[in-house]
């Protein structure tokens, strides 16, 4: 087996690890990963459940099929934060609690200290068209600007990374922070953490030499 091949295969594998974890509802979301000279990106129409390397399409830089069938709609949100920045792997799901913190906050707030791994501070974008060119646009910028993890109002949230498997955990852990927060705004107005707060995190974690 080529190692594109291997590589279409694991993506799709990584796809049915997120249905399985009920982060694929309806067949939406995408997942890609960056491989030399081309991107391996979900087809259009997938579900995640079902995935299998064919389902997998291998794309340009530019966009241009080399393999497969038509890609994901959002093939240019991928191509867009590859472009701006050194991340390995995109995976953008419609997680139900990532979809609802979207829906009434600016900003995710930090209730937990393993925001810091997703870049600490995590930005809701204004709604725009799925599939279009001002989606991209924008989660593109934010992606500049320094965000690993972004949130779109009314739409999900998109997780980038520097591999395939970090990606995916990137992904389940905004959905798990969101799934905290929206726990703790049922009960009573949650605590909050500081960016000093954070920095504290980030220099324990150093001096600890924390997952080394």
């Amino acid at each position: 087996m080529s190692n594109l091949q291997a590589l279409r295969g694991d993506v799709a594998a990584r796809c049915r690890d997120l249905a399985a974890q009920g982060m694929a509802v309806a067949g939406a979301g995408n997942v890609s990963v960056r491989s030399e000279d081309t991107i391996l990106i979900t087809r259009a129409g997938m579900r995640f459940e079902t995935a299998t390397a064919e389902d997998i399409t291998v794309v340009s830089h530019a966009g241009d099929v080399l393999v497969g069938s038509r890609p994901s709609s959002e093939t240019g949100l991928h191509l867009g934060i590859y472009e701006r920045s050194a991340g390995q792997a995109v995976v953008h799901t419609h997680g139900r609690s990532s979809v609802a913190v979207g829906l009434v906050c600016d900003q995710m707030p930090l209730v937990h200290y393993n925001l810091l791994r997703l870049g600490g501070r995590i930005p809701t974008i204004p709604y725009f068209l799925f599939g279009s060119d001002e989606l991209a646009e924008a989660v593109g910028a934010a992606v500049a600007g320094g965000f690993g993890t972004v949130l779109m109002r009314n739409h999900g949230a998109v997780s980038s990374a520097g591999s395939l498997a970090e990606a995916v955990e990137h992904a389940c852990l905004i959905e798990w922070v969101c799934d905290v927060y929206l726990a703790a705004r049922s009960i009573g107005t949650p605590a909050v953490l500081t960016d000093d707060d954070l920095d504290a995190v980030a220099e324990q974690s150093r001096r600890l030499s924390y997952g080394s």
